[in-house]
């Protein structure tokens, strides 16, 4: 081996080292060799240690600091300033004695790009996981509802052959002359009479049901005054209250209200909260109907004093996958008719909402817009000869 080899080697391998290499004195700070990888990452050939220090902290990051140098080791995620930016760095501190004179070698590795495609595949592992974490839910949803169509889909088939069966048994009955009096007779008109109109509920509330999924409601807005509309609608009740024994009044308004809805829907969305109001009510109870004028809408309020709801339960009384799913607690009815009295509410530019008190009664009302707010080509007449068209 020839005199002067290994210093020579040493200084290539110091030269050709792919980390940075900086050796500052001790006393005074100078730099006393600095190779060419510490120079690229510091941007100069005679660094001081103030320059590393940055003005700084970047939490979670550390800042170079100079009691960084107070003991020998391996620092991670280190900030340290240039002369134009700064960089992330791992940082390894030894402390040296060469020929009287104390020194700090550091040696210094550029972990910045390291760091950006770190906290990219992290922030791309979050997305992924939120994602694939919605993708269940989804599927679960998409379950629920694929078990909620198959149930709604049994049980309606068993609400609409009830009153079927009743109508062709009574039909039948009529057709061989299997009755005793008139009156028989009648009896069993008046039977399939009744149960052709809740036949034709229900299939009405289908139709509507699968029109509102489909997007393709129609709806007739006009200005009208509400208060005769409601109070037929209450008029005609009268009779199921006094059979429930339920008191049911209408209070009339102070002043004339005028709002734009479609008569033929608020009819629908009245009827469905009143005959809900008598029919939960409880013996000797009430049910209110009155009006308010507010700011901007109109509101009708049909309150009574039935069993009330639970505050967790008010949105599943406007969920038609909850209320299909429980379809064999209604009484005679798919349990579709607040769902889609919710629907009709906001096609017409309006709402439906509750409050309600356990023991204590439940409050419904409709909000109805004073101005036109809908799509301009909803404002229009009803035809005479259209009618309702799930009828």
């Amino acid at each position: 081996m020839k005199p002067g080899f290994l210093p020579h080697l040493y200084e290539e391998v110091a030269q050709g080292a792919m980390f940075g290499i900086v050796v500052f004195d001790q006393a005074n700070g100078d730099c006393l060799f600095i190779n060419p990888m510490a120079k690229n990452m510091l941007g100069t050939a005679t660094p001081t240690i103030s320059g590393m220090v940055p003005a700084s902290d970047k939490p979670p990051l550390k800042s170079f600091a100079q009691d960084i140098l107070a003991a020998d080791g391996l620092y991670h995620d280190i900030v340290i300033r240039t002369t134009e930016s700064s960089f992330i760095g791992n940082v390894g501190v030894r402390k040296l004695e060469v020929d009287g004179h104390a020194a700090h070698l550091l040696m210094l590795q550029d972990v910045t790009l390291q760091k950006k495609l770190q906290r990219d595949i992290i922030a791309k592992q979050a997305e992924i996981k939120a994602t694939y974490e919605e993708l269940l839910k989804q599927n679960r949803a998409l379950r629920e509802l694929d078990l909620a169509k198959n149930k709604f889909i049994a049980l309606t088939t068993h609400e609409l052959r009830t009153p079927l069966s009743a109508m062709v048994a009574s039909a039948e009955i009529l057709k061989m002359g299997l009755y005793d009096s008139p009156e028989e007779m009648r009896e069993f008109i008046d039977m399939i009479h009744d149960q052709g109109i809740h036949l034709q509920e229900l299939v009405n509330d289908i139709l509507d049901f699968a029109k509102i999924q489909a997007g393709k409601m129609d709806f007739y807005l006009e200005q009208h005054n509400p208060e005769k509309l409601v109070g037929n609608i209450v008029h005609n009740f009268q009779s199921m209250a006094e059979t429930h024994k339920v008191t049911l009044k209408i209070e009339s308004p102070p002043q004339e209200l005028l709002a734009y809805y479609d008569e033929l829907r608020l009819k629908q969305i009245a009827s469905n909260i009143i005959n809900n109001a008598i029919k939960y009510n409880r013996p000797g109870g009430t049910v209110r109907v009155h009006f308010t004028d507010e700011v901007d809408h109109i509101r009708l309020y049909v309150e009574d004093t039935g069993r009330g709801i639970p505050a967790d339960q008010f949105d599943k009384v406007f969920n038609e996958f909850e209320t299909v799913g429980q379809m064999a607690d209604h009484h005679n009815g798919t349990g579709l008719g607040m769902p889609i009295s919710r629907k009709l509410s906001e096609g017409m530019g309006g709402k439906l909402q509750l409050t309600s008190v356990e023991g204590v009664g439940s409050t419904f009302w409709v909000e109805l817009p004073k101005e036109k707010i809908m799509d301009p080509a909803l404002y229009r007449p009803r035809s005479e000869n259209i009618g309702d068209p799930a009828a």
